[in-house]
């Protein structure tokens, strides 16, 4: 006697979707709002001393030496605070702008000194009157040597750039739209033309006469199977 052979169950392929990759990691957005915001503030003592210096004074009885210092203060104070607002905005050119402001906000405190002549000393006498905090002026300064470095590193340290740079955080990856996918589908199992135990239960399965399963006995044209018994046993 022989037996069909039987088809079992075929491997059934899957869909080309799945689950899409996630993009990105997250970032951290608090050192580019610190480093906007130290911008500010500096942007803002230096307009601070740039009107008390000014005040009650002729810009005409003014030396190329103060407007060299007056204009290095002026141009610090722009650029942090457009910096300021280019970082709000997520533009990697405001931190660009603040590093430049800042080198160039600290600067301005010792360019003073130095065209008043007298070199080291008469920059540590600036130090030393700046940092008494008697005057407006001085103390503006002062502030200005302290916050400017805490803004140029805020601003170039790599989470800053990072975020800048718009990698994707956890709200700005969205679900792509994929052609023919959607996750793992459901797939329905069609029986093989061939013997064995018939699938059931399946969606798409239509049974067939004369296969699957024991052929019975007394049925003309099958094959395989058990031989008919004869009579007489």
């Amino acid at each position: 006697m022989s037996y069909p052979q039987q088809g079992g169950y075929p491997q059934q392929p899957y869909s080309g979707g799945g689950h899409p990759a996630e993009t990105g990691g997250g970032t951290n957005p608090a050192t580019a709002i610190i480093a906007a915001l130290l911008a500010l503030a500096v942007a803002a003592f230096e307009i601070v001393f740039l009107v008390k210096t000014l005040d009650g004074v002729k810009l005409s009885s003014l030396d190329g030496k103060s407007w060299a210092v007056i204009g290095t203060d002026a141009v610090a104070g722009l650029l942090l605070l457009l910096g300021a607002m280019l970082a709000f905005g997520r533009k990697v050119a405001g931190a660009a702008l603040i590093i430049i402001g800042a080198i160039l906000a600290v600067a301005g405190f010792f360019l003073f000194p130095l065209l008043a002549g007298g070199g080291g000393s008469a920059v540590s006498l600036y130090l030393e009157v700046a940092f008494k905090f008697v005057e407006t002026a001085t103390t503006f300064q002062a502030l200005t040597l302290i916050v400017a470095p805490l803004a140029f590193i805020f601003a170039v340290i790599p989470p800053t750039m990072r975020h800048l740079r718009g990698g994707g955080g956890a709200d700005s990856y969205a679900a792509e739209q994929y052609p023919n996918s959607g996750g793992f589908q459901q797939q329905g199992y069609n029986a093989p033309n061939s013997g064995g135990f018939p699938q059931q239960d399946y969606p798409g399965y239509q049974p067939q006469q004369g296969q699957g399963g024991y052929p019975q006995q007394g049925q003309q044209g099958q094959q395989g199977g058990y031989p008919p018994q004869q009579q007489g046993w």
